[in-house]
C-alpha cells in the first residue's frame, strides 16, 4: 500500500477512450483535454489515448464506437451530414488563427447528428466514444466536451472538490 506521501504525489490522469485510428471527434476531444491540462499544470498531467476495447478502456464500463452501435441497435444518423460535417471540421486544422471556437462549434453540430446514437448508447447502459476519464471518474462519453468545460473539471479535481 503506498504511503500518504505516494498518493499526494501521484500525477493526475487523463484517459480519451477512442477506436484505432481515433476518429476527428476523439483526436480533438485529446487535443483539447492535453492543451488545458498543459494551461493549468504544464506537464504534471498526463493526458494519452485509450484504445476502446483495450483492458483500461473496459474497466470503466463496455466502450463501444457509434458506429457499432449504430449497427446493432439499428440506429439510423444522417451519414452524409456527418460526412460533411467531419469533412469541415478536418478543413478546420488548416487555419490555426481562429479555428478552435469554429472547431467545437463543428464537433457539437457532428454531435447534434450522432444524438440519436449518443441517447441509444445511454439507454443501453455503453460508453460511446470518446470517453474522457479523469482522475479515473468517467467525466464524458459520446460528445466531444468544450475546452471549458474540461478546464472546469480538472480544476474540480486538483482542488478535490
Amino acid at each position: 500500500m503506498p504511503s500518504t506521501e505516494q498518493t499526494s504525489n501521484r500525477k493526475m490522469e487523463i484517459l480519451v477512450i477512442g477506436p484505432e485510428p481515433p476518429c476527428v471527434r476523439c483526436l480533438n476531444t485529446h487535443r483539447f483535454a492535453a492543451e488545458v491540462a498543459r494551461q493549468i499544470a504544464g506537464d504534471s498531467i498526463e493526458v494519452r489515448r485509450v484504445v476502446l476495447n483495450s483492458d483500461d478502456a473496459q474497466k470503466y464500463g463496455w466502450v463501444e464506437g457509434g458506429h457499432d452501435i449504430a449497427k446493432r441497435e439499428k440506429v439510423k444518423v444522417d451519414v452524409n451530414k456527418l460526412i460533411n460535417l467531419v469533412g469541415e471540421a478536418e478543413a478546420l486544422k488548416q487555419d490555426k488563427e481562429s479555428r478552435d471556437e469554429l472547431l467545437e462549434d463543428k464537433l457539437g453540430q457532428i454531435d447534434e447528428v450522432l444524438a440519436p446514437l449518443i441517447q441509444k448508447a445511454e439507454a443501453i447502459g455503453s460508453l460511446m466514444t470518446p470517453v474522457l476519464v479523469i482522475n479515473g471518474k468517467v467525466k464524458s462519453s459520446g460528445y466531444v466536451p468544450r475546452k471549458e468545460q474540461i478546464r472546469e473539471w480538472i480544476l474540480n479535481e486538483l482542488g478535490g472538490k
